[in-house]
């Protein structure tokens, strides 16, 4: 029988002891609580929800660093969460929960969550370009 021995493996365990004392948002303390709850490292996470490994790591480091919506829906799928949880850790979503939501807002975040990652950004895109018909969005204009 062969065994396996990940590289850097003990580093990255310091590593996450390190950084444990100097992560202070609720995000960072998560994604290190999840690495070391599923016996990952942060590279592997990294790897398994397709974002670099500085992406994650500067989550950690530098807490005041907001994640995309991108990163968000990535680290959903990666981790069997949902996106409303990881927006919520971040402090990106003010609603404690999906139930508050109004139904649409709800349906589309269910609808959301289902979708494929290449089929998700062209939601948004699509989302974003609306955001020029938006009358809130307006320039006011002298009457």
């Amino acid at each position: 029988m062969q065994f396996t021995v990940r590289e850097n493996v003990f580093e990255e365990f310091d590593m996450h002891r390190q950084i444990k004392r100097k992560a202070t948002s609720p995000l960072g303390t998560w994604l290190l609580e999840f690495v070391q709850k599923n016996q990952f490292t942060l590279t592997e996470l990294s790897r398994l929800a397709g974002l670099s490994d500085s992406t994650l790591r500067n989550l950690i480091y530098y807490p005041d660093r907001l994640p995309s919506l991108e990163t968000c829906v990535r680290l959903a799928k990666a981790t069997g969460q949902s996106v409303s949880t990881f927006l919520q850790l971040a402090g990106l979503s003010e609603s404690p929960g999906i139930n508050e939501l109004n139904p649409d807002r709800a349906e589309l975040l269910r609808l959301f969550d289902q979708l494929s990652p290449s089929l998700q950004r062209m939601l948004v895109m699509i989302a974003e370009s609306l955001q020029k018909f938006n009358p809130r969005n307006l320039p006011n204009k002298p009457e």
